[in-house]
């Protein structure tokens, strides 16, 4: 099955191998992980959600992605059904976390032409880079997998995890 993003850009993004994607989260300042819906059909995709956040990074669980990761002991910041929702919140250059500001989203388990039009807005009218850590690669995030088949893409997550440095 071929699945591909919104390809109408004017700026494309840095594909990049996980562990640079990986050196770029651990240099952020308050980077966060936003998941998605594939998450309540994908039991690999809540691991690595899970394994990402006991790294330091918090989590905003979207499209009821918060139900299997509060099962495995995660405590999201924010839950809501709507990526727009929260991309909203984002866009606005005063919004804060317990008084941090985002400078990073990582963007796991969404379908691409959802997740297509948020990472335009916020590339747009937003300082918030974006990283795309989803098998195929999207164009509108600030950086991006290269688009692989299922086997490279776990294995992809796994070096990306792997090279995530603990956040204290």
């Amino acid at each position: 099955m071929s699945v591909y993003a919104d390809v109408q850009v004017s700026r494309s993004a840095k594909a990049l191998e996980p562990e640079k994607l990986a050196k770029l989260v651990n240099m952020s300042k308050y980077p966060v992980l936003i998941t998605g819906g594939k998450l309540l059909e994908n039991e690999k995709l809540v691991d690595v959600a899970v394994r990402i956040n006991e790294k330091g990074i918090d989590v905003i669980a979207c499209s009821a992605s918060s139900k299997p990761l509060i099962e495995r002991g995660v405590k999201p910041k924010f839950t809501t059904f709507s990526l727009h929702y929260v991309t909203q919140f984002m866009l606005d250059p005063d919004f804060r976390v317990e008084g941090k500001s985002i400078d990073l989203a990582i963007y796991l388990g969404f379908m691409p032409y959802y997740l297509s039009r948020v990472l335009s807005a916020l590339k747009h009218f937003s300082k918030i880079k974006t990283v795309a850590i989803e098998p195929f690669y999207h164009p509108h995030a600030s950086f991006s997998f290269p688009k692989v088949k299922d086997e490279e893409y776990y294995e992809m997550l796994e070096r990306f995890v792997g090279a995530l440095e603990v956040r204290v």
